[in-house]
């Protein structure tokens, strides 16, 4: 037996065994468009791997969303994943409420113009590599009943009606609600349709289509409200690309902590407290003398540094005090630095606990854009150039890693912003400050920006170009960055 199965064979263990861990349940019913709310905008921002991303309205206003595991967007009338939709893109946004009563359920996208057949054929190659969503409404005996979904019924029975029959195929592999899986190859199971239902697609995300796969062993993940992905007959079940699988198989460790498993939202009950991934009924960490808060114990906002101890929160522009806790740390540019060392406006993430009175004051860590990006190996490059707009669209770009080859390789992009520019964008190479017009595409850079405040659209307040620069900035020894 070679490396690679051993390894997968461990994997699977992994897997059975955090899936038994895991009590997770889910409803399972398909929410109606009367629940739904429309908003015009234009898409912003794309956040790939975990479905989320921005959206900026008619009236300027700037719209964060994530997707329900059953939203699938639309473009020029065809389905199509987050990263087929260009940025810039005008576009009615379909949106459900979440827990907090705001809009920000993503469940499709319409936009005009006539389906184009690419389109579908770019959207039927991205499902056959991945599989076809959907979740388990219900296990019995070694059977899985599956509804998957859709955001073009129509589209959807012309594509798989002959593939969803009795006696075919299917490999059921388990999934999380963004649609990751952990290693389809091996953490799932091969088995047969032995029956098949079609009821009414008339819900948001409903592909009409229910189907029972009898397995030859049921996994932990086979549970009720989980969602799975299902490679139909023919198709063959690969790991999903580097960064968009939850484990980095074949290619060693990820090297972006916020691509890896989240256990605060996948496995919750193993957290005495509310996380800002779930736990919701429970109460916020309270800090205790003398000891580190545990992990995922923290909520983090992000807002504009305004001085030492007070920063304008994101979206709101409400004005929020805060002192650090006992050994806070504060980063800049890639380095532990003080709040004083941090120009003013700068958009920061803030860690933030309960004081005695409830209110989140007290601060574990904050950090500005730069070291974000940084700390998780991403930068972004420059794809295209709007000047006339001052605009750039830049994508995120993990680093190259060793392939199941040994061959270097460039992941592809993880995510997409459209990033606004100024006449008071500063840019470096090396020592240098250069114009903006001196950028070029295929650029690399790291930006910091202010914070969305209400009447103050976000901008780049420097741009640093060029890896070298990259790394001469954050080079411990560097002083704190031009003013």
């Amino acid at each position: 037996m070679n490396l690679p199965q051993v390894f997968s064979l461990f994997s699977r263990a992994v897997l059975c065994f955090a899936l038994l861990v895991s009590v997770q349940a889910a409803d399972t019913e398909f929410p109606s468009l009367d629940k739904t709310k429309r908003v015009r905008g234009e898409l912003v921002s794309a956040d790939f791997i975990h479905r989320a991303g921005q959206f900026r309205t008619e009236k300027g206003e700037l719209t964060d969303f994530t997707m329900p595991p059953y939203g699938i967007m639309k473009f020029q009338g065809a389905e199509a994943d987050l990263r087929d939709v260009p940025l810039g893109a005008k576009l009615e946004f379909v949106l459900l409420p979440d827990a907090q009563g705001k809009f920000s359920r993503l469940v499709t996208t319409e936009s005009p113009g006539e389906a184009d057949a690419s389109l579908r054929k770019k959207f039927e190659d991205f499902t056959k590599a991945r599989g076809v969503a959907g979740w388990i409404d219900r296990t019995e005996g070694r059977q899985v009943t599956i509804t998957l979904f859709t955001g073009d019924p129509v589209s959807f029975q012309d594509r798989y009606d002959a593939l969803l029959v009795k006696g075919k195929e299917a490999r059921v592999c388990v999934a999380n609600d963004e649609l990751r899986t952990w290693n389809p190859g091996v953490d799932g199971e091969r088995g047969s349709i032995t029956e098949v239902t079609r009821i009414p697609a008339d819900r948001i995300g409903c592909s009409g289509y229910r189907v029972v796969v009898t397995v030859p062993n049921m996994l932990e993940g086979y549970r009720r409200g989980r969602v799975v992905r299902v490679f139909l007959d023919g198709w063959k079940a690969r790991d999903q690309l580097y960064g968009e699988s939850l484990m980095g198989y074949g290619y060693g460790r990820l090297l972006d902590q916020e691509l890896v498993e989240n256990v605060a939202k996948e496995y919750p009950e193993q957290f005495p407290f509310r996380t800002d991934y779930a736990n919701e009924k429970l109460p916020w960490y309270q800090l205790k003398p003398g000891q580190e808060p545990p992990p995922f114990s923290e909520h983090v906002v992000h807002g504009a540094l305004v001085k030492p101890g007070q920063f304008l929160t994101e979206h709101t522009g409400e004005a929020a005090d805060f002192t650090l806790i006992e050994k806070a740390k504060v980063r800049y540019l890639g380095k532990d630095t003080k709040l004083e060392d941090i120009p003013s406006g700068t958009r920061c993430r803030f860690h933030l606990y309960q004081d005695e009175k409830g209110a989140f004051t007290r601060a574990g860590f904050v950090s500005d854009d730069f070291s974000q990006r940084a700390s998780n190996s991403v930068t972004l490059r420059i794809d295209a150039l709007h000047l006339e707009k001052d605009r750039v669209e830049a994508s995120w770009l993990l680093p190259e890693v060793k392939n199941y080859n040994g061959d270097m390789e460039r992941p592809q992009p993880i995510g997409r912003s459209l990033l606004r520019v100024t006449k008071d964008t500063r840019v470096w190479k090396l020592d240098t400050k250069i114009g903006i017009r001196d950028l070029r595409l295929n650029d690399l850079i790291l930006v910091n920006t202010t914070a969305e405040i209400p009447g103050e659209p976000a901008q780049c307040t420097d741009i640093w170009v060029g890896e070298e620069t990259i790394k001469q900035v954050s080079a411990p020894n560097r002083q704190a960055a031009k003013k």
